[in-house]
């Protein structure tokens, strides 16, 4: 049975179809991506059900676009409704749509254990979701671009350098090796000392990585990290099996 995941964010949206448990085909796309949706559905038929995750369209502009789908199997996700996690946060109406689906997918590829998850986007997002299927929250801090951006921003002198492939040496001995290694290393080193203290704290935890920087930095850190590319899609496609009973 195929099903449509959209997650819509503010310049990119990333479309996934899934057969069952499996993604058949994913893609992002910058702007408006109706051209795509027809591609899709040419290709693999008309789903049977389709979760939204937007930050940038209105309920009733994507509604516009998804006509071929019937009313009541057209979901979308807010605060308030059915997931396969108990939320304990204290003001769940402000939580990101990404974190509830990556707690959700972090509870489906690995119930079995405590989930710390790592999500290395415009912000670095560390969620927690227990064995018991409970998710409890976490942290949010600038990740990798917005770092190099607010040193150049907030600074009289100090220059504005792109992320490059490499990790930089610790020790960097120029302005431009300076700034490289106390953005990167300064995640590093963030990273190490909020998984070591989760493990303080909750026994049996592991490490989930997701986010666009993910590749950079997931075989910089000794712990053992599951990368999880595809996290906030499962996630997504898991709250829609939730709710499309």
């Amino acid at each position: 049975m195929i099903k449509l995941i959209l997650d819509i964010g503010n310049t990119r949206t990333k479309l996934a179809v899934f057969d069952e448990n499996n993604i058949v085909e994913s893609k992002s796309v910058k702007g408006d991506f109706s051209d795509e949706l027809t591609r899709l559905i040419q290709i693999h038929g008309t789903p049977s059900s389709c979760m939204v995750s937007t930050v940038n369209l209105s309920e009733e502009a994507v509604r516009a676009k998804i006509k071929f789908i019937k009313p009541e199997r057209l979901f979308f996700i807010r605060s308030g409704m059915r997931l396969p996690v108990k939320v304990l946060y204290k003001t769940p109406e402000t939580l990101g749509n990404d974190r509830l689906a990556n707690s959700c997918g972090a509870w489906k590829l690995n119930p079995e254990r405590n989930n710390l998850v790592i999500d290395l986007g415009t912000c670095i997002k560390y969620d927690f979701v227990t064995s018991e299927g409970e998710y409890f929250g976490g942290s949010i801090s600038p990740g990798l671009l917005m770092r190099y951006q607010a040193l150049s921003r907030f600074t009289g002198q100090l220059p504005y350098f792109k992320p490059i492939k490499e990790i930089p040496p610790l020790t960097g001995q120029s302005t431009e090796g300076s700034i490289r290694s106390g953005v990167e290393n300064g995640m590093l080193e963030e990273m190490k000392g909020i998984i070591s203290r989760y493990r303080e704290v909750f026994d049996q935890s592991d490490i989930i990585m997701t986010g666009g920087d993910h590749s950079k930095f997931a075989d910089q850190l000794k712990s053992p990290i599951f990368v999880a590319p595809n996290l906030t899609l499962l996630g997504l496609k898991e709250i829609l099996d939730y709710n499309d009973q």
